[in-house]
């Protein structure tokens, strides 16, 4: 029989908060709060794992009773957060947001939510984490997926025990090799030794890459059924070991700056699985760990740390909708008080009366899920209808503004054109090298946004353009350092083969004029003019470096049937880390080069921004990309103003 432990509420408790504040914006402390998902991993792992040894024990598992108490114990809490946060979805959000999330309801209820957000999220122009109130169910997926298949291997191999810890082993350790490639394998090494690619959306998010954590709950199950109690036959190392547990997730989570390490699952992630599982092992009732972590303020965490989980996500993101900046201080705190009252008002009124079979029969509990599964499908279904009806309506008299983001709002506007020329045009003609009109446009989605301005304003029509994409995550780098070294961690793998402007030079060499443009770091543009030094070019050659821009956060729905005359009110300040940037390359490089795109299209010393055009069109949908209207109107104002206007 399965023993309750009062210290693995208390467990959970230490995984929840870290999430909820890391997720809210605290990330000085907590600068490693998302580890709290590897600890819930392992968490599970042991759980189902126990249970299903318990049950196997008592001659009474079934596969239809797993399943079932899977449904009281995942569905209910998770349906109530879906019906919720789509009525806010319903209101709140713009088209092409509105479709994304009834996208995002039908993968829930298939399963696929992982798999759906490894797809979507690219890392740089899709802000998921911020804008998308159901992006956490990834995790849900990942254990849904891993109880799909685990306890089936359990069933069928229940009589031959060692095969099945031996299979599990080498899944595990597959599973891990395939997580550390994702997560950097190859920026540990200055060898180019490749024969696999794990990408590192891939590892986050699909089981491949996760598997291990929850088995490496489900080795501690193995482990503590064979030795018949918690810890037996290290009864002496208790207390050490457990705090030593203790201790791995405390440095986890103020240490695990996903900044300054590689990209999450890695062998970083060891250390909160590790603590996890010490805990789990040796961090019984008798120890002081154990004591603490039964405490009941953490038990009482833990206890409903499943609906805070589940709602923590929908209420920060809705806030940032309805804010055209990160919410302040109080608000937050504010808005983890209400998570805490509503993840009380769900444990106590859904999860628990689900839980319990005398209310609810496993036949009522899968009828209903099924019928709610139907339903969820049909509520997506017309979320992205009403999504396409929305954008379609506004030829008929509704407010323009929705229309504009649906057809030049989203990032593929931006990337389209830059990344079809790149892909048809990889050299200069012989005609165009010989007349000096080609320029080689170089550079991350700023660049992008620089082609749209001249595609949108039909500028520079008497030249040839070729264009070469190097990501902002890699810079625009030459000179004797690795660029490695300036490049974060988590980025690491992405710069390594690729996206570096030595692949560039050839079309460099063959321009009449280049083209930088970026969203500069300041180590780069530090080093912009050692870059341009060595790159040797002719004294025929022109080289124009176009600073970065920046709107401040930017919430198109703000601004949804407003008046002209509000939207042209409406100004906001870059990110203080643009100006100094652009500053220090203003100081660096000469004027005949440089173009301070925000000196231009900004306001006083402060470089206010307008948000939209003199005739009332949003400029940027993001605060950094441009709309096709930005694109023309900021096109319009830097190729007609000293030193582009040379062209």
């Amino acid at each position: 029989m399965l023993v309750y432990r009062e210290e693995i509420d208390g467990l959970r408790a230490l995984a929840i908060v870290p999430v909820i504040l890391y997720h809210a914006g605290f990330t000085g402390f907590f600068a490693g709060g998302y580890v709290g998902v590897d600890i819930f991993f392992v968490i599970s792992g042991y759980l189902i794992t126990s249970l299903i040894e318990a049950e196997f024990d008592s001659g009474t598992f079934s596969l239809g009773h797993f399943y079932e108490r899977r449904c009281r114990r995942i569905l209910p809490a998770l349906f109530l957060i879906i019906f919720v946060s789509s009525g806010f979805a319903y209101c709140w959000m713009l088209p092409e947001q509105l479709k994304e999330f009834g996208q995002t309801l039908i993968s829930i209820v298939t399963l696929s939510s992982n798999i759906f957000f490894w797809f979507n999220d690219d890392g740089y122009f899709v802000q998921l984490t911020e804008l998308n109130p159901l992006v956490h169910t990834w995790s849900l997926a990942v254990e849904e997926q891993f109880y799909v298949i685990f306890p089936v291997l359990c069933y069928f191999l229940s009589n031959k025990k060692r095969f099945l810890v031996t299979l599990l082993a080498c899944l595990a350790l597959l599973s891990f090799f395939l997580a550390q490639w994702g997560g950097n394998l190859q920026s540990i090494s200055n060898d180019r030794f490749q024969f696999f690619s794990q990408h590192i959306c891939a590892s986050f998010y699909l089981p491949a890459g996760r598997a291990w954590e929850l088995l490496i709950g489900a080795f501690a199950a193995f482990y503590l059924r064979i030795n018949d109690s918690v810890g037996k036959r290290l009864y002496k190392y208790e207390q050490f070991l457990s705090f030593l547990g203790l201790a791995f997730i405390i440095i986890s989570v103020q240490y695990l700056d996903h900044r300054h390490i590689p990209p999450f699952p890695n062998c970083y992630t060891l250390l909160p699985t590790s603590g996890a599982t010490l805990i789990i092992l040796f961090g019984n009732k008798h120890t002081l760990v154990g004591r603490l972590l039964s405490i009941r303020p953490l038990r009482w965490l833990g206890l409903i740390s499943y609906s805070m989980y589940l709602w923590h996500q929908p209420l920060l993101v809705f806030a940032r909708l309805r804010s055209n900046q990160s919410p302040q201080f109080l608000i937050i705190l504010i808005i983890i008080s209400v998570v805490h009252l509503l993840s009380a008002l769900s444990y106590f009124f859904i999860e628990k009366p689900f839980r319990n079979k005398q209310r609810f029969s496993r036949r009522q509990i899968f009828c209903t899920a099924g019928v709610i599964t139907i339903f969820t499908l049909a509520l997506a279904i017309f979320l992205i209808r009403t999504a396409d009806n929305r954008s379609m309506m506004i030829s008929k008299g509704g407010d323009p503004y929705l229309f504009d983001l649906q057809k030049y709002g989203h990032w593929r506007y931006v990337a389209a054109a830059f990344t079809d020329r790149e892909r048809r045009k990889k050299t200069f003609s012989n005609e165009t090298i010989a007349s000096n009109r080609s320029i080689a446009l170089i550079g991350d989605s700023f660049a992008q946004d620089v082609y749209n301005m001249i595609i949108e304003g039909k500028h520079l029509l008497n030249y040839e353009i070729c264009t070469f994409y190097i990501s902002a995550k890699c810079q625009i780098y030459i000179g004797p350092e690795n660029r490695l070294d300036h490049i974060e961690a988590q980025y690491k793998q992405e710069c390594t083969n690729a996206n570096d402007i030595k692949y560039a030079l050839p079309l460099v060499r063959q321009a009449n004029i280049i083209l930088f443009a970026s969203y500069w770091m300041e180590w780069s543009a530090r080093r912009l003019p050692l870059t341009l030094k060595l790159l040797n070019l002719t004294k025929q050659q022109q080289v124009f470096i176009i600073g970065a821009k920046d709107f401040g956060d930017v919430r198109p729905m703000l601004y949804v049937n407003k008046s002209t005359q509000y939207r042209l009110k409406q100004r906001q300040s870059p990110k203080p880390h643009v100006v100094k940037v652009n500053r220090l390359l203003e100081q660096t490089i000469d004027k005949s080069m440089f173009v301070n795109t925000l000196k231009m299209v900004c306001i006083g010393y402060d470089e206010i921004c307008h948000l939209f055009t003199p005739d009332g069109k949003l400029i940027s949908y993001d605060g950094i990309h441009l709309t096709r209207y930005g694109a023309r109107h900021i096109g319009n104002i830097i190729f007609k103003n000293k030193p582009l206007n040379r062209l």
